[in-house]
């Protein structure tokens, strides 16, 4: 175990706070089972989650573990399947998963027959940020360069000017804008990524871009790989990618939300305090249809995932998701209310 995880650890066992903010009181798990009528329950009576990402499989398992320790007679049975996320939603919809895992936000398009059937948005939870390790997982994204390229540091703004067109203050399209003197002064930015209906690039858009287009000379690539393998052939290029692809030949921006910065980069302990700019969670969705309360089950099973113990659970994954801190874990809980 690295000395991060051996750190959290202590942390998420009361020997040592992280982040800030106020202590959450370990779980306390309630007598409750499922409504007669769930359509997660199977015949055999086992909880089904249904969950198309496999890099969350692991605690999933590890928060039916504990579920069924803590309420005896509970069985969970994970059926997982090679769609992916894009199959969690769907299953949701029709109330046959107790909760929909998803590795990254479902995009406008995936949540329009969600909303046509039940009547409402999932409530959205997040139980994770990003792994800065792990090439099969959620990841927060990082803007990379070219090796050559001697600029240092970005803003949020500035990146979102070079990434798309329209921005307040100018689109930025040649290195000069930034600063940069001599052969670098003239030579054109090359925006990549990954296109605009994929996870990626759509965080990017929705909350980082302020909804706008993608600039003319963008050019994308469906795997994080192929993007930073693209900066690493261009002196003249820039991307967004997940963390965790770094090559001898590109680099990782600092990046700011404000000129005066903190400049970071997406360390661990930079993402773990919340304050990484390009930051990813894992979420699970939750069904709940207009008018009615909360299933009282996936209720409890919520309680146990962002209690400090359900936190254990991820932060005892190696190489694995970081756990929320107790400011982010408090707030998430709060939904339940």
């Amino acid at each position: 175990m690295n000395l991060w995880r051996l750190t959290l650890t202590l942390f998420l066992t009361g020997r040592v706070l992280l982040a800030g903010g106020e202590r959450i009181p370990g779980y306390a798990s309630q007598s409750i089972a499922p409504p007669a009528d769930a359509g997660y329950v199977r015949p055999d009576g086992a909880i089904r989650i249904v969950c198309g990402n496999r890099g969350m499989g692991r605690i999933l398992e590890g928060f039916g573990d504990l579920f069924s320790r803590t309420h005896p007679g509970v069985r969970f049975a994970i059926e997982y399947n090679r769609l992916g996320n894009a199959v969690n939603l769907p299953a949701l919809t029709h109330g046959v998963t107790l909760v929909g895992p998803m590795g990254r936000e479902a995009t406008p398009v995936e949540l329009v027959p969600y909303r046509k059937i039940v009547g409402a948005d999932p409530l959205i939870f997040r139980i994770a940020h990003g792994t800065v390790v792990a090439r099969d997982k959620a990841a927060p994204l990082a803007i990379y360069v070219n090796q050559a390229n001697p600029l240092e540091r970005l803003t949020v703004a500035q990146v979102a000017r070079i990434f798309t067109s329209g921005a307040t203050g100018g689109d930025l399209t040649t290195w000069g804008q930034l600063g940069l003197t001599g052969e670098w002064a003239s030579r054109a930015i090359h925006p990549c990524g990954t296109p605009e209906a994929s996870g990626f690039g759509a965080y990017m858009q929705l909350h980082r871009m302020d909804g706008r287009a993608f600039a003319p000379g963008y050019e994308s690539f469906p795997l994080a790989a192929q993007i930073v393998k693209r900066v690493g052939e261009d002196p003249g290029a820039i991307g967004f990618s997940a963390l965790g692809f770094q090559t001898p030949q590109t680099r990782i921006i600092a990046v700011a939300e404000r000129p005066e910065g903190p400049f970071l980069t997406g360390t661990v302990e930079e993402i773990a305090s919340g304050n990484y700019a390009y930051d990813r969670f894992i979420y699970l969705y939750v069904r709940r249809v207009p008018g009615q309360p909360l299933d009282p089950f996936v209720r409890e099973y919520l309680r146990l995932v962002l209690s400090t113990e359900g936190r254990r659970i991820i932060a005892a994954e190696p190489d694995g998701f970081i756990p929320l801190n107790d400011r982010e874990a408090a707030a998430e809980l709060a939904k339940l209310d």
